[in-house]
C-alpha cells in the first residue's frame, strides 16, 4: 500500500490569531472548520508569540495538524510564522508557494503562509481572509496524510 492510500483520523487545532476576532464573528475560523468537517478543535489567540507557541505547546499531544489562521501580513503585528520558524524542526516554503500560486492576484504573495513540522506535528499558517481558507484547505487536504505518514513512520 502506498503512502498515499492511507486514510488517517487526524486531530486538527484550528488557532485564530487576531486581537478582534471572537469564535462567534471569526468567519475564516468557521470556514476552515467547515472545511475540514472532522475532529478538530478551535481556538482564538492574540497577535503574540507567546500565545502563538503556547497553543502548540499546551495542545501537542492532543492534535497532530496545527492550523493558523491569520497573522501572515505585513503588518508589524503579524508574528505567525515569525513565531513558528523559531521551534521549527523544517520548513516547507513550497507550501507557501503552491498556496500563493494558486490564490491568484498580487496580494497573496505578501503573505508568509507556509508549512512547518515540530516534533512530528504539522503545522500551517495561511492568511485570515476568508478567500484564502479554501485555497489552502484544498493543498492541506491533498498533503496531510503523506506528510504525517513520513513524520510518523520512523
Amino acid at each position: 500500500m502506498h503512502s498515499d492510500d492511507i486514510e488517517y483520523n487526524l486531530r486538527y487545532r484550528i488557532i485564530t490569531v487576531s486581537s478582534s476576532r471572537t469564535i462567534e464573528n471569526d468567519i475564516s475560523g468557521n470556514k476552515m472548520a467547515e472545511l475540514i468537517g472532522k475532529t478538530y478543535e478551535r481556538s482564538i489567540v492574540k497577535d503574540d508569540e507567546v500565545e502563538i507557541l503556547g497553543e502548540l505547546f499546551c495542545n501537542y499531544n492532543k492534535f497532530d495538524v496545527f492550523i493558523y489562521i491569520g497573522g501572515t501580513g505585513a503588518s508589524r503585528l503579524d508574528q505567525t510564522s515569525i513565531a513558528l520558524r523559531k521551534i521549527a524542526d523544517k520548513e516547507f516554503s513550497g507550501f507557501g508557494e503552491l498556496f500563493r500560486a494558486k490564490s491568484g492576484g498580487y496580494f497573496p504573495y505578501i503573505s508568509d503562509a507556509s508549512m512547518f513540522t515540530y516534533k512530528k506535528k504539522i503545522i500551517f499558517s495561511i492568511p485570515g481572509s476568508e478567500n484564502a481558507q479554501p485555497v489552502a484547505y484544498e493543498i492541506i487536504s491533498r498533503i496531510v496524510n503523506h506528510t504525517y505518514h513520513e513524520l510518523t513512520k520512523e
